[in-house]
């Protein structure tokens, strides 16, 4: 390396490692000027997970080694030391000096800074955000500037000042190696670290036993003395071939050469490359005619004008990174004048032709091992070759005349290559691990032409008797010649040769009409049905070349006179489903799944890829790995997933929501989900207060754990929310009650038109239940208490929903039984029917005013025009939301907070003509008829602005005040917490905003609340949210309460066994006993 560039610094790349300081010194003795110890984080490209995350050992670990022992061996004033592996702060580089480097490296930082968003597609040419790409339409989604990267590492400069102003130093060579202002932070101690001692890293490197020089310098002063002045090409070459570089005058330079005279001609090809550019020489310019045993390394990086003839052989590495230049291998004279033959002797080394990129290079003789491994554009050819022959080749051609070893052509991906194979053994040493390559005879062709050429250049260049043989007897000889041909290399040339082949568009070319020449009648040719159509596309594009498309909802003014679901019938196995899943990046650091998409983490790319494939089997198994209930939030949830997409950062972002919809309902048609009964019982018993989506997934990690699980619900149905919350258009409530069977089924208990608190007190259920877990949701509405708030048609939101749907169930009861067996999609969405009775709030002919936004708002919207109200005005104090994101205050992966119309809107625009919604007002007052009924609502507008905190602020603007004809008034405000009494009842404690008090956790902590063995998860602990948080909260609050379980199992029987208790029902305090069969108490119908 130091030949092909004198003037460069050669640099040694050493992963962090036990035993690192070893290589180091070797490597330091071989004269590297510079040696980089990489960590084992970082890594921003295509590498394997495995290879990124569990490769080598964190990069201070390595420095202080590699340090320490070049000072101990009087090596360190020789090399420059770096480090690198996730810096980034001005800290990180502080430390890296201090452990003994003189450098750091930056890579993920800066390129982050430049919109880098880890999608790990670098070598796929599909960058989205446009920083790894040729793709000119993806370069064009790049926003990145150079001051971004310069200001990143300002404020690095800036950190890195500060620290060394607080510590006392001036500069970098006076920090390097001063362990000494390195120590401990003990604050950070823990169980796993207490017994960690870190001196050996922070001993300084002169204090070491052993040290060769004890004044030996702890930083660069020196530089490598590489003796170049002694190369042949500095003596002998360079000298006489000056005419040929000034003038490009023919010169034939004959010379002795020993193996101790490494890379040859490589400093040559360095001043032509300097002199004439990357086009060097014309052809035979230099000749360089060399007689004995070539050093390793000979011709290395030889550049075009230069022609080496080794009369003799050659060691390892001969023409490694050959660049245009020839090389020419023959036996000496006089050993072939003894009978020395070429064909059956080593001729050059191992690795001859490693990466080289053009030129010829002809060996007569068998080659080692490794041979044209990478060759991506040079002719070689030889007499036969050694283990791992063309391995990863890429381009060129390589001809071999003889027999090859092991795994031969492993990996090659371009170019051609010839075998002379006359006994028929190359199938034996071929590696077909990798079912790539086309294996052939000659045909007649161009490539057999091209063959023939080759041999006859060869025979001309050296000599070759086997060459000469296989030429005079061609027509029989060229049977046995056996071509490799990579398929995709092939395949490509094909196409580039035929303008009619397919370009991956994502569209079907029209129909040919083939012309049948001996009739004159033309046939139309097959129109390409849907799925072949789906199919043809790029996945690696999908995302810009497919257009997203969305299960739309039906109709609105079909939907908006009846009481079943929004959506189209989902057609599970429809190919677009499959094209849409095509959209997904299968992102290397998927944000999808993140806090930010996904709380309950949903492994999308996974079952996305499987939906592509067509297993939907496989993709259901996924999805469930994670969602306890697919079919709720495939339905109700916002899909915060598709605002953290990463596609849409440069398109629309995949369809999600839909593809998981398509999935679980695909699992239910095909009877994939089925009750899965625990095989055995802990004898633990847990009850659950509450049967929203928090309290079910709960109840349904803790069953799978073997725990027996009763679930306490105040309402006639089981379901919480989603029964009683979410209209029958976003959610048919056979769908929450074909799970509620199946979790029956299971083994879970529910207990239905039970209070706890009222008809069950708190120490009952502890009394009886190992634990318990308050999952109630967030029950108590926001009220508006403004003048007039006593008259009559104020409805909270939850009253009018609920009651709505209390009147469909009781007015139809038949559509609730075997709801186990109920499967979506249903060819009638009109099966719910209702007629007025006086037990819901009915808004029919009346002018309707709903106070706030969000899901609950829209629900009220929608539910009140399926009544037919007469008017329908939708009040939201906020403004009204941008029409695209705020890249600085809502940035993503965050959800995007803009402006949206939901189905309710659409219904109501659909009927009256323009959006209900009037944004960035405030309710005055409520106004009566003078018998106590509302008349009209007094609103007035607002200036809505944010503060230095950017937390909204609200102005009223004088004179803007309207009055509203209002008959009927739903408060959608959102809610403040679960009912006090329960709180109190059970004698926990709770925040200021009225929720029960219990920190999130994961791993088996948090959730716990004041009082042993009590529980809080959901909306009760939380405050209002998702319902996808709410089955977040559920998992993990499973977790702490068996975790706790189990270790008051534990503890109890080590206390039996310490207080000579005997173990059992005496010692567990009459609870059941360890194991039980499952199922065995029958689950109690709601």
């Amino acid at each position: 390396l130091k030949c092909a560039n004198p003037g460069a610094r050669i640099s040694v790349k050493l992963v962090s490692e036990v035993g690192v300081g070893v290589i180091a010194a070797g490597v330091a003795k071989a004269k590297a000027d510079h040696i980089l110890i990489s960590g084992h984080d970082g890594g921003t490209g295509a590498a394997q997970w495995g290879g990124i995350k569990s490769t080598g050992l964190p990069w201070e670990l390595g420095l202080a080694e590699t340090h320490q022992t070049l000072v101990m061996n009087d090596l360190r004033s020789r090399v420059i030391l770096e480090t690198d592996g996730q810096l980034k702060t001005g800290q990180d580089v502080v430390k890296a000096i201090i452990l003994g480097a003189e450098e750091c490296g930056f890579s993920t930082a800066p390129l982050v800074s430049l919109g880098c968003i880890m999608m790990r597609k670098c070598h796929l040419n599909v960058c989205p955000v446009g920083v790894a790409t040729q793709d000119p339409e993806l370069r064009k989604k790049f926003k990145g500037m150079p001051e971004h990267v310069v200001n990143f590492m300002w404020m690095i400069g800036e950190e890195v000042r500060e620290h060394m102003a607080s510590i006392g130093i001036r500069t970098i060579n006076e920090l390097v190696g001063r362990t000494d202002l390195l120590k401990y932070d003990e604050s950070t101690r823990n169980e796993k670290t207490k017994g960690l001692d870190l001196t050996p890293i922070l001993q300084h490197a002169l204090s070491l036993k052993g040290l060769i020089n004890p004044n030996a310098d702890v930083r660069n002063t020196t530089k490598q003395d590489h003796e170049l002045e002694k190369h042949i090409d500095m003596t002998t070459i360079l000298p006489a071939a000056q005419n040929a570089l000034k003038h490009k005058t023919p010169v034939v330079i004959d010379a002795e050469i020993i193996n101790t005279q490494r890379s040859c001609a490589t400093i040559l090809s360095h001043e032509i490359s300097k002199a004439h550019g990357a086009e060097g020489l014309p052809d035979d310019t230099i000749t360089l005619n060399l007689t004995g045993s070539a050093g390793q390394s000979a011709a290395a990086f030889m550049t075009r004008g230069v022609t080496m003839i080794v009369r003799g052989d050659s060691n390892d590495g001969t023409a490694k990174g050959l660049c245009g230049g020839k090389i020419v291998v023959v036996p000496d004279e006089r050993n072939l004048s003894r009978g020395f033959k070429g064909e059956d002797n080593i001729i050059t080394g191992n690795v001859a032709c490693y990466g080289a990129t053009s030129g010829k290079a002809f060996f007569r003789g068998v080659a080692g091992e490794r041979f044209c491994v990478r060759n991506s554009g040079a002719l070689v050819i030889a007499e036969g070759c050694g283990d791992h022959g063309l391995e990863y080749m890429t381009g060129g051609r390589v001809v071999i005349l003889g027999e090859v070893g092991k795994n031969f052509s492993a990996g090659m991906s371009g170019g051609i290559a010839w075998c002379y194979d006359p006994k028929g053994e190359l199938r034996y040493k071929v590696n077909f691990a990798e079912p790539v390559r086309d294996f052939e005879r000659l045909s007649g062709d161009a490539y057999e032409q091209e063959l023939s050429e080759y041999l006859e250049e060869y025979a001309k260049s050296t000599g070759s008797p086997v060459a000469q043989r296989i030429i005079d007897n061609w027509e029989e000889e060229k049977m046995h010649f056996v071509q490799v041909f990579p398929l995709d290399y092939k395949r490509a040339r094909k196409q580039a040769a035929d303008a009619d082949s397919w370009k991956g568009k994502d569209s079907m070319p029209k129909a040919q009409v083939e012309i049948e020449a001996d009739t004159g009648a033309s046939k139309q040719a097959k129109t390409p049905d849907e799925k072949e159509v789906a199919t043809k596309f790029n996945k690696l594009r999908g995302f810009v070349e497919i257009e997203r498309k969305p299960e739309p909802y039906r109709e609105p003014k079909e939907r908006a006179s009846d009481w079943g679901e929004i959506y189209t019938p989902v057609k599970a196995h429809d190919v677009e489903r499959k094209r849409q899943s095509a959209r997904c990046m299968d992102c290397g650091t998927p944000f999808c799944q993140t806090h930010s998409g996904c709380p309950i983490h949903n492994l999308m790319p996974e079952w996305n890829e499987l939906v592509f494939k067509e297993n939907w089997k496989g993709a259901l198994d996924r999805l469930l790995t994670t969602n306890n209930f697919p079919e709720f939030t495939g339905r109700v949830c916002p899909a915060p997933c598709e605002g953290a997409c990463v596609a849409g950062l440069v398109a629309a972002p995949v369809t999600i929501k839909n593809i998981e919809y398509s999935i679980v309902d695909r699992g239910f048609k095909e009877g994939w989900i089925k009750p899965r009964i625990p095989k055995e019982r802990t004898g633990l018993s847990v009850a659950v207060v509450g049967s929203g989506p928090a309290g079910l997934a709960a109840a349904d990690e803790m069953n799978q754990m073997g725990h027996k699980v009763t679930v306490f619900e105040r309402d006639s149905r089981p379901g919480g929310l989603l029964m009683y919350g979410i209209p029958n258009m976003k959610l048919d409530k056979r769908v929450v009650q074909r799970r509620i069977a199946l979790l029956q089924e299971e083994g879970i208990d529910f207990i239905c038109n039970v209070a706890v608190g009222t008809d069950v007190t708190a120490d009952q259920l502890k009394s009886k239940y190992d634990a318990v877990l308050l999952s109630v949701g967030s029950t108590t509405p926001r009220d508006l208490p403004i003048p007039g708030r006593d008259v009559k048609n104020v409805h909270f939101a939850m009253e009018f929903l609920g009651k709505m749907q209390k009147a469909l169930f009781n007015q139809n009861p038949a559509l609730m039984d075997n709801c186990i067996s109920f499967r979506t999609p249903f060819k009638g969405n009109k099966d719910w029917k209702v007629t007025p009775d006086g037990t819901y709030i009915d808004v029919a002919g009346k002018n309707v005013v709903v106070i706030g936004g969000g899901d609950t708002g829209t629900d009220c919207t929608a539910t009140s025009l399926r009544h037919g109200c007469k008017t329908l005005v939708n009040l939201e104090l906020m403004d009204k939301p941008p029409e695209e994101r705020d890249d600085v205050a809502n940035a993503w992966p965050a959800y995007p907070r803009i402006f949206r119309t939901d189905y309710g809107q659409e219904e109501v625009k659909d009927r009256d003509g323009a959006d209900p919604r009037k944004y960035a007002v405030m309710t005055k007052r409520f106004i009566d008829d003078g018998a106590g009924n509302i008349k009209a609502i007094e609103i007035i507008n607002l200036k809505v602005a944010r503060d230095a905190n950017g937390k909204p602020t609200i102005e009223e603007v004088p004179g803007s005040e309207q009055i509203i004809p209002c008959d009927v008034c739903i408060l959608a405000m959102g809610f403040l917490g679960p009912e006090e009494s329960l709180a109190s009842g059970f004698g926990v404690e709770t925040t200021k905003q009225t929720n029960i008090k219990a920190v999130h956790g994961s791993n088996g902590d948090g959730f716990a609340t004041s009082q042993k063995g009590i529980f809080a998860a959901g909306d009760c602990r939380r405050g209002q949210s998702l319902v996808v948080w709410a089955i977040n909260e559920g998992q993990r609050a499973a977790d702490a309460v068996n975790k706790y379980l189990l270790e008051s199992r534990a503890e109890d029987a080590a206390r039996a066994v310490r207080d000579g208790v005997q173990s059992g029902r005496s010692a567990m305090g009459g609870r059941r006993g360890v194991h039980t069969s499952a199922g065995t108490e029958p689950p109690r119908k709601p």
